[in-house]
């Protein structure tokens, strides 16, 4: 009996140092990664060893700017736990929240165009890592790549538009350790405490202090207002005062005074309004020119009356301007000088679409925040426009390089003006947003109109499971926003989108005609919401009602951290939120029982601590 308890004993300890030495393998820190330079004149790839720097699980690379010699093209930079063969366990999520795992499939190649984050996430059966990209972060793409039964999940930095083809900054890359029961959510909350303790962003139950405006905004459905537009795309690409197309003139400020009246009638007593298009030309019409607010819509003194009527009620009033764009028809008003706009290394200006304005130039930051808002933001101040006022594009676009002899500009210097500008703004007007939710000005951004042009309803691209809140894991209870631009007046469209924006966390937006493109293409979907008639006003605010009786079941989380997302069963999904409030969504066509709760089919309950 001795014997046999002995030999179990040994059996049981032999067990033990074998899990031990298995574990130790796994997580055991490399020592080095690979590097790949590809080069532009199509010479051989070359492939380099770089060193890591190990410290308190977290593994550090740096390759000086120095090493990377002339004429490279592409840097991609390996790690070996982010490899892994086809059947193997794991994932990657990448920062735009698509999720994959290492399926078998065909050879197919999966790139990030939506770089809001320099973060990816990856777990193989080697370690799991939280990737942070801290030097050279805008030059990157982030990849997934399967070529016979071999994942490889990679930065690779794009050196071909370098000002002067001078690399500025060394490649760093922060590469954190995860346990080996890592999920996308602990990838997510790694680079949520990163920026936290790093003082980039604060929790918004702090940003609020002082700051009625965005607290008012936290608990606020949000209300965009086209005005007014001329034809999109524009049929004159260069426009004078001459040739300028009409404008049509959709909703008067009077008219917008009985949106007011409407809401108010029909019980919505809290939103944020935001008037779009209100500017001279309606939306996008003469930038960087605003005012003076169309006369067509009423006028600037018609404009200050609808603000304040509204603010009397009980409203938040801001407005939709512009600085990354400019038009050549804002010569009307001195506004036009080719010397604020960006250049490309052929010397040439970008004009990258076809707006209401005309062709689309686009700017450099520091030009304009040196120019315009110092004349434009006292000048919305005195019409009365107070709240998260909304700048458009900058955080729906990765930082551009400009190549101009007066002001050349570096990625990273394109983003420390942005970021400027947006400070600007929240100290003159009470806050700032803007189209997305690209972090590079993360720090002075209030709220992300749509945070991915991704249509849930459409099929996952290659190497990609499914779409995750993988942006909302980070920044929800740090920034207001919605998840997709299709989620714009999410309840008069269909049972999945509306509850992608309640299990994404989102803060509604409704938008009246928001289709206005004469191409009809609507980036923010078919259904809408007008009020050219009676008729359509009403019904128009009494979907905006169904909305806002939602979202006051709901509002408090807005300041929660999203502390958790997981797949319950196939197409049910939880969301988890520091305050310990979970939400279950079913995306399936049959009735789930959840801890005693019946989610139905196409819908979500709400379970509070």
């Amino acid at each position: 009996m001795k014997k046999t308890g002995l030999g179990i004993l040994c059996l049981i300890s032999f067990l033990i140092f074998c899990l031990f030495l298995s574990v130790a393998q796994v997580m055991a820190a490399p020592e080095s990664v690979t590097y790949v330079l590809t080069f532009k004149d199509g010479r051989p790839a070359e492939t380099r060893t770089a060193p890591l720097v190990c410290k308190e699980n977290v593994q550090y690379l740096n390759i000086p700017a120095s090493d990377i010699p002339e004429g490279v093209k592409t840097v991609n930079v390996h790690h070996p736990w982010a490899e892994a063969k086809a059947g193997e366990e794991g994932f990657y999520i990448f920062c735009s929240g698509m999720y994959g795992t290492f399926k078998e499939r065909k050879n197919a190649r999966y790139t990030n165009p939506h770089v809001v984050m320099p973060l990816i996430g990856v777990k193989t059966p080697r370690g799991a890592l939280a990737m942070i990209m801290t030097g050279l972060r805008y030059e990157a793409k982030h990849i997934a790549d399967l070529k016979d039964g071999v994942y490889k999940i990679y930065p690779s930095y794009d050196l071909t538009n370098l000002v002067n083809d001078k690399v500025y900054s060394d490649i760093g890359i922060e590469f954190h350790e995860l346990p080996e029961t890592a999920t996308y959510a602990d990838v997510a909350r790694t680079y949520r405490n990163y920026q936290l303790s790093n003082g980039v962003v604060k929790p918004l139950k702090e940003r609020i202090t002082g700051r009625p405006e965005l607290e008012y905004a936290a608990g606020a459905m949000e209300i965009r207002v086209r005005m007014g537009w001329k034809p999109v795309p524009s049929p004159v690409k260069e426009q004078t005062a001459e040739t300028e197309p009409e404008m049509k003139p959709v909703i008067t400020f009077d008219r917008f005074k009985e949106i007011v009246d409407e809401f108010k009638r029909q019980g919505v007593d809290r939103a944020e309004f935001c008037l779009v298009g209100w500017n001279i030309g309606g939306h996008d019409g003469r930038y960087p020119q605003i005012f003076p607010a169309d006369p067509r819509l009423g006028g600037t003194e018609k404009m200050k009356e609808a603000v304040k009527y509204a603010q009397d009620k009980g409203f938040q009033v801001v407005c939709h301007t512009n600085y990354s764009d400019a038009y050549s028809v804002s010569h009307i008003a001195n506004r036009w000088d080719e010397n604020y706009l960006l250049r490309k290394k052929d010397g040439n200006t970008n004009t990258y679409t076809t707006w209401g304005g005309g062709a689309m130039y686009e700017t450099c930051p520091e030009c304009m925040f040196k120019r315009f808002p110092q004349e434009d933001f006292p000048a919305l101040s005195a019409c009365g426009f107070r709240g998260v006022h909304y700048i458009d594009v900058y955080s729906t676009v990765n930082p551009r390089t400009c190549h101009s002899k007066d002001h050349p500009a570096t990625k990273e210097d394109f983003a420390h003006w942005t970021r400027e500008i947006f400070a600007k703004t929240q100290r003159d007007l009470g806050g700032m947003g803007s189209e997305g939710g690209f972090d590079y000005a993360i720090s002075n951004l209030d709220y992300g109109l749509y945070i991915t042009f991704y249509v849930p309803t459409k099929p996952a691209p290659a190497l990609i499971d499914r779409h995750t809140p993988f942006w909302q894991m980070v920044y929800n209870g740090i920034v207001l926003s919605n998840p997709y631009t299709t989620t714009t007046n999410y309840t008069i469209k269909d049972e999945l989108t509306r509850l992608k924006l309640v299990e994404f966390g989102g803060r509604p937006m409704f938008y009246f005609y928001s289709k206005f493109r004469s191409s009809g293409s609507n980036w923010m979907g078919d259904a809408d919401i007008n009020c050219g008639t009676e008729e359509e006003l009403r019904n128009s605010v009494a979907a905006i009602k169904r909305g806002y009786d939602e979202f006051e079941s709901m509002k408090e989380l807005q300041y929660e951290f999203m502390e958790d997302h997981y797949e319950i069963a196939p197409g049910i999904f939880c969301t988890v939120f520091g305050n310990g409030t979970r939400i279950v969504t079913n995306y399936t066509d049959a009735d789930f029982l959840h801890d005693g709760k019946t989610v139905k089919s196409m819908d979500y309950v709400i379970l509070k601590k």
